[in-house]
């Protein structure tokens, strides 16, 4: 969104800073790698710019304090510091997008039913498969921002030498994110009950993109020769870790949901009588123990998937931290800049 005075992006949850004992953002970078990680970040943001100026209806200026540019830049490059230019820009561009979609699905950008975001996703898979026409003229508004975002990254994604291997398993994942939005919107309307924990937390951990993300990444930053097999080898993996972002996500947004109406892990574990306290303490709990599986699962990876198993390994531990010390918005390309200098000079 456009607006920097949203409700929506002005929320904190200091309760969650109290609980947590906040992080430095950066915590999950390696000391070595943050002033070239950085940097990598910076050098990308103009090329991830270009990609979605057109698209400001719905995607913020770098220096807004509804953006997430700078993050979704610096976030591609804490995963993939080696990468080039381009791949940084391409997959910080897609954060950036999928947050655009996130936030129709959420009704943050707009006001939707169930049915209006099944309805999108399938244009958004369209959009990918081809079989979905280019934008009606007239077309305006959040979803026709988000597709014309989208159209303009399909289009780059389909020039990296791997995306013909993966684009069906990307699909996949489009089509499963879809449904899971839907019915996470049908939960926070009330069409259906809020669910349990368990339940909950497996819509989350598709609902949060990270499997949806790393389908595409396998087409930008994955293993030469490409091959369709390489994401049913990770998949296990990413699911792991999608629930652990899912969860760390979720501490750092109940207060935000509790005002919105939407479930949160912390919230579900609050109406079964756990107190705030003892719900982040549980939800803290279960991320380590996530994060254990995730490791054995990595480490069950061939050698050829190397490349992945530490660009997920980085990932996870990037915005695990980050989530831990702020939310994923109101940080500016002037502020990383900042931090670019002050760590290369350090």
């Amino acid at each position: 969104m456009s607006d920097p005075s949203s409700a929506y992006f002005d929320i904190r949850n200091d309760l969650a800073d109290r609980l947590l004992k906040a992080s430095h953002q950066l915590a999950g970078v390696p000391g070595r790698d943050r002033a070239a990680v950085l940097t990598a970040a910076l050098d990308a943001v103009p090329e991830a710019d270009r990609l979605l100026r057109p698209h400001t209806t719905l995607f913020a200026d770098g220096d807004s304090a509804s953006s997430r540019l700078a993050f979704s830049c610096l976030s591609a490059a804490a995963t993939f510091p080696a990468a080039t230019r381009d791949q940084i820009a391409d997959l910080g561009a897609l954060t950036a997008v999928l947050f655009g979609m996130d936030d129709i699905a959420d009704s943050i950008a707009g006001d939707w039913s169930d049915a209006d975001v099944d309805a999108f996703f399938g244009r958004i898979k369209g959009v990918l498969s081809g079989s979905e026409p280019g934008g009606a003229s007239g077309e305006a508004g959040p979803m026709a921002a988000a597709l014309s975002a989208w159209r303009a990254w399909c289009a780059r994604f389909r020039a990296h030498p791997g995306a013909a291997a993966h684009t069906s398993s990307l699909l996949g994942q489009l089509d499963l994110a879809g449904a899971a939005m839907a019915l996470e919107r049908r939960w926070a309307i009330g069409g259906e009950p809020w669910p349990g924990y368990d339940r909950y937390l497996a819509n989350g951990g598709l609902t949060i993109l990270y499997r949806t993300w790393w389908a595409a990444a396998l087409g930008v930053c994955g293993p030469e020769p490409a091959r369709t097999e390489h994401w049913a080898a990770i998949e296990p993996a990413t699911a792991l870790g999608a629930e652990c972002m899912r969860l760390a996500n979720d501490l750092r947004t109940f207060e935000r949901e509790r005002r919105e109406g939407k479930p949160n892990s912390v919230l579900i574990l609050e109406r079964a009588g756990t107190s705030t306290e003892a719900a982040v303490e549980r939800v803290s709990a279960h991320i380590a123990e996530l994060n254990a599986a995730f490791d054995a699962e990595l480490r069950r990876l061939p050698a050829e998937l190397a490349g992945v198993v530490e660009g997920q390994r980085r990932s996870v531990a990037f915005n695990g931290a980050w989530y831990m010390a702020r939310d994923t918005h109101a940080y500016t390309v002037r502020e990383l800049a900042e931090d670019a200098r002050s760590e290369s000079h350090g």
